[in-house]
């Protein structure tokens, strides 16, 4: 696969990437504004907590058949009838703890019951998803339009419905019809151009990969509980407005990391194909990636603790004060996050699964241990802390793991960011002190200064590395 179709795929998932943010610029004020932060908290805590119940009905499954459906193509059929069977068994007994959870142990209020039950149906419909089939062989733009009309839809039934704070539970029920339509429009040409069979029950096939999905779940579970463990503490710790302020913040922090996704879906695949069988290919894949990684992280990171005053206000309103503060601590998530993601990129096309289950199993362990320790005497403010520090740890163990497997040579990966990031960084603290501009506009300028900045590092290295070139090559026509 040439640049060419990686930048195809890239754009296909960027255009739904822009959607994602256009809505959500719409849908996500008007909703953390009608509910408030309290019943916010409530639907926060409800989707982290099904989150973990979720892992329980698909542990791993998915990471599985993309990986192999891109080493095989032939192997779809296969992947289709028994993964996505054991994927259904496992949701049906997953929603079941959900169920006898619910009865038991979490909060007695009745909303927030509901929204636990409500939401957990949404891995119900996640087990028959087939986006597996269309990311092993990089049908971006398939799953583009797919995740287009599913925005859509979650964005037409919020906007319609919701008035106050009493209608929460028709957010889960956006979802859930959103995830519904989304499978639908992925079944039908997976049924057309692949020939899928409907998925059969068969545990004694299961074996020949339950071992490897069972790692990979194992290890989502405990990179979940670094990237969630927090909102759930707070609920049991704090008050349900501070678990809203603290997740509406966490929310508007994942909008702007979510080019990570999109950067996994594209690379992932490629990976896979190359991990073991063609070393340069890889590095060359490496290295797009880190360039994408770095050149996308550090600006955003930057640019939202510059302007996380402003931009929380606009976004959130008046009702969830402390956001600010919150959120501008968040950022350090956007620069160690996807260094994580980054190192451990290479570790399950490696087939070193243990690797990553180790690294995120520290960072859970950390984040839980901290968390203990800091959630009761500064709240919000330790977790968004916490989920830092975890994410850290993870990109140091990650980046163990993978030490010995080939790495591309990332000097300007990191230097071309950082220099324009400088730039970006300088020009807008100098413009929030001479004048005053709506924060949009500040946004547009961050992204205008740093890419031409960009472009001009680059094009000074260029032009020394040209010079020194030919310094070189004079030296040697002297010489001879």
């Amino acid at each position: 696969m040439r640049l060419s179709r990686i930048i195809n795929n890239s754009a296909a998932l960027i255009s739904l990437d822009l959607l994602s943010k256009a809505i959500p610029l719409v849908v996500f004020p008007f909703l953390v504004r009608a509910l408030g932060p309290q019943t916010y908290g409530k639907l926060g805590f409800a989707v982290a907590l099904s989150g973990f119940f979720g892992l329980f009905a698909s542990p791993g499954f998915s990471t599985y058949a993309t990986r192999e459906a891109a080493k095989d193509p032939e192997a779809v059929s296969f992947l289709a009838t028994h993964v996505v069977g054991a994927r259904v068994a496992f949701a049906v007994n997953a929603y079941v703890l959900l169920l006898l959870f619910t009865l038991t142990l979490a909060p007695r209020d009745s909303t927030t019951r509901l929204l636990i039950l409500l939401t957990g149906l949404s891995f119900l419909i996640a087990s028959l998803d087939l986006q597996w089939i269309f990311l092993a062989r990089s049908r971006m733009w398939t799953i583009a339009l797919r995740g287009a009309v599913g925005q859509i839809i979650y964005a037409t039934l919020i906007l319609g419905l919701i008035r106050r704070s009493a209608d929460v539970w028709i957010v889960p029920l956006a979802s859930l019809a959103s995830a519904v339509v989304g499978a639908f429009l992925l079944w039908l040409p997976a049924r057309r151009e692949y020939r899928i069979p409907f998925p059969t029950f068969s545990p004694r096939l299961w074996t020949g990969f339950l071992s490897f999905c069972l790692i990979i779940g194992l290890a989502s579970m405990m990179s979940l509980i670094y990237d969630q463990i927090d909102t759930v503490m707070l609920k049991y710790l704090r008050s349900d407005a501070e678990v809203g302020v603290y997740v509406a913040s966490y929310r508007l922090m994942t909008m702007a990391m979510s080019f990570l996704p999109i950067l996994s879906q594209v690379f992932f695949p490629l990976l896979s194909e190359t991990s073991g069988r063609d070393e340069a290919q890889e590095k060359q894949y490496l290295r797009w990636a880190g360039y994408a990684v770095m050149g996308l992280a550090l600006p955003i990171a930057v640019g939202g603790f510059v302007l996380a005053g402003p931009l929380t206000a606009l976004v959130l309103g008046s009702q969830y004060r402390g956001a600010a503060v919150l959120f501008r601590w968040l950022m350090l998530t956007i620069v160690v996050g996807p260094l994580a993601s980054y190192f451990g990129s290479q570790l399950i096309p490696a087939g070193r699964e243990r690797g990553y289950l180790v690294s995120v199993a520290m960072g859970a362990v950390t984040n839980v241990v901290l968390n203990l320790l800091w959630i009761p005497r500064y709240g919000a403010l330790a977790a968004t802390i916490t989920t830092a520090i975890s994410q850290a740890i993870v990109a140091a163990m990650n980046y163990y793991f993978v030490r010995d497997l080939p790495k591309p040579r990332l000097a300007g990966a990191i230097g071309f960011p950082v220099a324009a990031t400088t730039v970006m960084a300088v020009s807008l603290i100098s413009l929030r002190l001479v004048m005053e501009l709506p924060v949009l506009v500040m946004v547009l300028l961050g992204a205008l200064f740093y890419f031409l900045a960009y472009f001009v590092s680059r094009r000074i290295w260029h032009f020394i590395q040209a010079k020194v070139i030919v310094r070189i090559e004079s030296g040697r026509s002297l010489r001879t």
